[in-house]
């Protein structure tokens, strides 16, 4: 069962510490056997912790090797996390807290997920039978990619800002709900970010900044419950400043 909206308010500082295990750790070569994956299925390669989709009305919990249909939900818990692999060469892991839907739209062959809420990892292999692009929508964003791509994006339950890194290839990302003209061009190493009411091209992040702002204000909030650990950083408020400000000014292209 999906954890309470002020549980995922209090982790909404968490984003960019918990995404860096994944960025870092680059591409990762799949050995995926995805002849066993169906066009109108996702298959469990991995389940661990509270992992659920719906049947007949009911919460369902699912396993490894068992197939989770179009348009049903993947809705994971606190210790909640799964990896599926597609049809076409695509494969995605659903991490803890998250609501997502498999090919919600079944008339595109293109839409693969459909974010509502949580952390998701998307792989994309080129092979024969892949659709020539890939979509995956939250309540703000469209991602699409075109031939391999790894990418995370995470979207907040409070106001379905969206993020996404991108660790392999390129996406390109139009706002939902202010289409602009072309869509941005994200490509490994970079990260952008989506609010519901802002456009695109004020929001482009530079990883390097933002990580560094991050792991800052970790370590501040840290210190104020241990003692001494963040007397180095209690009065460094024009660091932080400057540091936002690098961070708003290193995306604008």
């Amino acid at each position: 069962m999906l954890a309470s909206r002020d549980y995922l308010r209090h982790r909404r500082w968490l984003w960019s510490f918990v995404l860096v295990p994944f960025l870092l750790s680059g591409a990762i070569a799949s050995d995926i056997d995805y002849s066993a994956a169906q066009k109108d299925a996702a298959l469990v390669i991995s389940a661990s912790g509270q992992v659920s989709t719906d049947k007949n009305g009911q919460d369902w919990a699912i396993g490894q090797a068992e197939r989770i249909g179009v348009t049903k939900p993947i809705i994971t818990g606190q210790d909640g996390y799964a990896k599926f692999a597609a049809a076409g060469g695509a494969d995605f892991e659903v991490f803890a807290n998250s609501l997502v839907t498999f090919r919600e739209n079944v008339g595109n062959p293109q839409d693969l997920l459909d974010v509502t809420t949580g952390r998701v990892r998307v792989q994309l292999h080129i092979s024969a039978d892949q659709p020539s692009q890939y979509r995956v929508i939250t309540p703000v964003a469209i991602i699409t990619a075109r031939g391999g791509a790894v990418f995370t994006l995470a979207v907040d339950d409070e106001d379905d800002s969206t993020r996404v890194d991108v660790e392999q290839g390129e996406i390109f990302v139009q706002h939902a709900l202010l289409p602009r003209g072309a869509p941005e061009i994200v490509k490994a190493g970079d990260a952008i970010a989506v609010d519901a009411d802002e456009p695109l091209i004020s929001r482009r992040l530079d990883r390097g900044s933002l990580y560094r702002y991050a792991f800052h204000s970790i370590i501040k909030t840290l210190g104020a419950a241990i003692p001494g650990l963040g007397k180095n950083f209690a009065s460094d408020a024009v660091s932080d400043q400057m540091v936002a400000r690098n961070i708003v000014a290193s995306g604008l292209d």
